[in-house]
């Protein structure tokens, strides 16, 4: 009897290790080394004042609560036909609970959600990724949006092509729907188009998908409205226009895998907002901003969420294992197995809220 052979697409466990931590590890590594480099650290601190405090803090906590409702929102609009219990509070908390493992790695904080989304909406693993992803999908397209419209503010020159930009990538979006939900066959691309992970973009009402589209719009309007009250707390004037585009930048550079999101973000907000601040002024404001957003989110995660944290924490575990439904939950090729042990169980009492 011949020997099994190993599924060459399957990544060896240290490979796996190396793309969770240590090309994070690296990448962090590298931003740390160039601020070093390149910046006096000694002069961070005279920029951190209670005047700067008093304006950053409330700009944060407003955003952290007005994004969450956002969020809590976007998650019961896209699930709303899956389980009635499934309420605007339910999403709230299970948000929060993303948000603990979403500190240390981006991917980690998106998987939790999806197995959370899936446990608690009572959807499969699939359809719960294809939330997360459509989600993911707008926020990206309202970005770069929001880069093309802030150029087009920024330079009257080439506003026409700047505007074009930003219509490309309309429809880009909107292509890629249509052609998800096209009533025509697309050939071989059937199969992919049928894919339980494109459930949600596949099958939501037109309506839906506008709120969406508005939903996130608003999200990502409020983040540049506190990355511009951040740069003011530390007397970086900027005008809107230019912080529409360059904090854009931020956020996609904070999008980079790297560990708690530290080093990518640093170095763009120190190069991108060069012309209207020292370095080490700047730095101190991005060092600021993102240790508030972190202490934010895990408070958010253990105030709001406690159960749901640790049942996150307990199947982050199998995220990492295996890409596949766990035995017992919903879309699993076993679904009669045992679930995963109480501590990881949603609670039935007072879930519903």
């Amino acid at each position: 009897m011949a020997e099994p052979t190993a599924d060459a697409s399957s990544a060896s466990p240290g490979e796996n290790l190396w793309f969770k931590w240590g090309l994070p590890g690296a990448i962090t590594c590298a931003a740390i080394a160039y601020l070093v480099n390149t910046i006096d650290f000694t002069g961070i601190t005279a920029h951190i004042t209670p005047r700067s405090a008093s304006i950053l803090l409330p700009a944060i906590l407003g955003f952290g609560f007005t994004s969450l409702a956002i969020e809590a929102v976007t998650l019961r609009r896209l699930l709303h036909s899956s389980r009635s219990d499934f309420t605007y509070m339910m999403a709230a908390r299970v948000k929060s609970a993303s948000y603990l493992l979403a500190i240390l790695h981006y991917a980690l904080g998106a998987a939790t959600l999806t197995v959370l989304v899936s446990r608690r909406a009572g959807v499969t693993l699939q359809r719960a990724a294809g939330v997360v992803g459509l989600v993911m999908m707008f926020d990206l397209g309202m970005v770069l949006s929001m880069v093309a419209l802030g150029t087009a503010l920024t330079s009257s020159s080439a506003i026409e092509v700047q505007f074009g930009a930003l219509l490309g990538i309309i429809a880009v979006i909107a292509g890629g729907l249509a052609l998800l939900r096209a009533p025509f066959s697309l050939g071989p691309l059937d199969r992919i188009r049928d894919l339980e992970l494109f459930e949600s973009a596949r099958s939501a009402p037109v309506r839906d998908l506008v709120e969406l589209a508005v939903l996130r719009f608003v999200f990502v309007l409020i983040f540049e409205c506190m990355g511009w009250a951040a740069l003011h707390a530390f007397e970086i004037e900027a005008p809107l226009s230019v912080v529409m585009v360059n904090f854009s930048g931020v956020v996609l550079a904070s999008m980079l895998p790297a560990v708690a999101g530290i080093g990518p973000s640093q170095v763009a907000m120190v190069e991108f907002f060069a012309a209207y601040g020292a370095k080490e002024q700047l730095l101190a404001c991005s060092v600021s901003l993102s240790a508030s957003m972190i202490a934010m989110r895990a408070l958010m995660g253990i105030a709001f969420a406690g159960e749901f944290s640790r049942e996150a924490l307990a199947v982050s575990r199998t995220v990492e294992v295996s890409p596949h439904p766990v035995d017992g939950e919903p879309g699993s090729d076993n679904p009669g197995a045992e679930p995963l042990p109480s501590s990881a169980q949603p609670r039935t009492e007072g879930d519903q809220d």
